[in-house]
């Protein structure tokens, strides 16, 4: 259970080298991001038109950026930056990575390279996200009459659909019950080799970290929408596959959760566990787990209420549930039984808020 203190030379000037090296990757990154996001800024202000005269979309502007050229360049100033640290202060993947310098700590951010570059990423990611989603405050607000139907509709809900929707309720409250059941052992065992601080006594510990963390990276990148779709393909239309959908997404965001718990548990048990010489096994029986059986509680519940209302959109693809009859209602605008089964839906949230609440405070 070594914790990465006691390290020879060799190995701490390995450590350091990665470090150096995620660094720069990081600020690579980074200054890629912001030339591009730059570039698309100045090619939507400059009024380029495409071939019909039309104002280029935000498709086409991403479909033209230089994206080689951005991450050349990013990786030359990555490299310029982190070689002359001394002289224009810390990049921000030094900064995360490896510290501030001790003469650069107390400065004003408006003093220091690193500031100004944050600022203007941030202000660059707005713009470009502005422009990238197209967003139109003007249609938002004077176009409003077009869904006077809707809101009607959704005021005056239609019993007809009531008995059907409650049906499909309890499934898709069973279907997320079912989906985060599952999830629960499988995310238990994946925490701890996810978990940094008890991944470090060796290398076979930091591979299982390695290869654990990027998994759950990956499967919780996927939306359960795209998960019910592949699980639709192999088993089948029907609440089976919608379950399998979050049991997947579920295992990587609790195993998430529940490492990051566990990563922030006071190591004075273990370390006091670990001096009468008990096995690896037995630290964590007795020093990990007492600490993080509460949270990892609160954690659950909270996912099972996540579940609820994924298990809604679940449906829309076939993945059962009350979503399964929500999608061809509102395809057909039939916007009172709409109204009857987002009410439905929102009632039943409101409870399982409530409930978990309770359980949240008897027990954590």
């Amino acid at each position: 259970m070594g914790d990465g203190r006691h390290l020879s030379p060799r190995q701490a000037a390995w450590r350091e080298n990665i470090d150096r090296a995620q660094g720069v990757a990081l600020d690579a990154t980074l200054i890629t991001m912001a030339m591009l996001m730059a570039e698309l800024v100045v090619v939507a202000f400059s009024g380029r038109r495409g071939p019909t005269g039309l104002l280029l979309s935000a498709e086409k502007i991403l479909d033209l950026l230089h994206y080689g050229w951005a991450a050349a360049g990013g990786l030359v100033l990555a490299l310029i930056w982190n070689l002359f640290y001394r002289r224009l202060g810390a990049s921000p993947g030094r900064a995360l990575v490896l510290g501030v310098p001790e003469w650069e700590r107390d400065l004003e951010w408006t003093h220091t390279l690193r500031g100004w570059f944050v600022a203007v990423f941030i202000e660059l990611t707005f713009f470009a996200g502005w422009l990238i989603t197209e967003l139109d405050l003007l249609a938002l607000f004077t176009k409003f009459t077009k869904a006077t139907d809707i809101v009607r509709g959704l005021m005056h809900p239609s019993s007809s659909v009531l008995h059907e929707g409650l049906v499909l309720l309890v499934q898709t409250i069973f279907l997320a019950f079912m989906a985060t059941a599952f999830a629960i052992p499988v995310a238990f065992v994946l925490a701890f080799p996810s978990a940094r601080n008890l991944t470090r006594g060796s290398a076979i510990s930091r591979f299982a970290y390695t290869v654990s963390r990027t998994l759950m990276n990956f499967v919780r990148a996927v939306e359960p929408l795209v998960w019910a779709l592949i699980f639709i393909t192999w088993v089948g239309i029907g609440p089976f596959a919608g379950v399998l959908a979050l049991w997947v997404h579920s295992v990587a965001a609790l195993t998430k959760l529940y490492s990051e718990q566990i990563e922030s548990i006071d190591t004075g048990p273990m370390d006091a566990i670990t001096a009468t010489g008990a096995s690896t096994l037995q630290v964590l029986r007795y020093g990990v787990v007492p600490q993080v059986i509460p949270p990892f509680l609160s954690f659950t519940i909270y996912r099972w209420d996540i579940n609820v209302r994924m298990s809604t959109i679940i449906g829309f693809v076939g993945g059962g549930g009350i979503g399964y009859i929500l999608q061809p209602r509102v395809d057909l605008g039939e916007w009172g039984e709409v109204g009857t089964l987002v009410l439905l839906i929102a009632a039943t949230v409101w409870v399982m808020d409530i409930i978990s609440a309770k359980i949240r405070e008897r027990f954590v």
